[in-house]
């Protein structure tokens, strides 16, 4: 990027890049305004055929409910998940007496531990080799304010 264009520069002269910008950003915020009413009114459109779905739906062998809806067919599928109650099963386990049998002993430390041990032991210092940076970005449209606000 050339230097006057660097954050926070302002541009002079004859330079289209501000108002070709200017022109981008109001398009892209319009356009992300339209998708945000659009999706709100397909969310709005899709709780309205659910809870007709519900209400007159038809359900097959597998508890999916079926309603004609002109062309299309609507779906509304059941899903369902198990899982296992662990504590539940360590209870039985404990009142057959086979702790012993099934237990599990995992070792493991933390990162306050290891802190605790380098700070108490004069390893401080070497801690920061440890730590490691990851950098992500993030897209955002800010009303006009100086950069050195955010």
């Amino acid at each position: 990027m050339d230097s006057q264009h660097q954050k926070g520069t302002p541009v002079t002269g004859d330079d289209p890049l501000p108002g070709m910008l200017a022109k981008l950003a109001a398009q892209y915020k319009e356009s992300k305004d339209f998708s945000e009413k659009v999706q709100k009114k397909t969310d709005e459109l899709k709780q309205a055929l659910i809870t007709y779905v519900k209400k007159y739906g038809v359900p097959d062998d597998r508890g999916h409910k079926w309603l004609a809806a002109g062309d299309v067919q609507i779906k509304h599928e059941r899903r369902v998940q198990s899982g296992f109650d662990l504590q539940a099963a360590i209870a039985w386990v404990h009142e057959l007496g086979a702790w012993d049998e099934v237990k599990e002993v995992i070792e493991t430390t933390n990162e306050d531990r290891i802190l605790q041990y380098a700070w108490h032991n004069g390893y401080k210092d070497e801690m920061a080799k440890f730590y490691t940076e990851r950098e992500t970005w993030a897209f955002k449209l800010v009303e006009q304010k100086n950069y050195d606000d955010e």
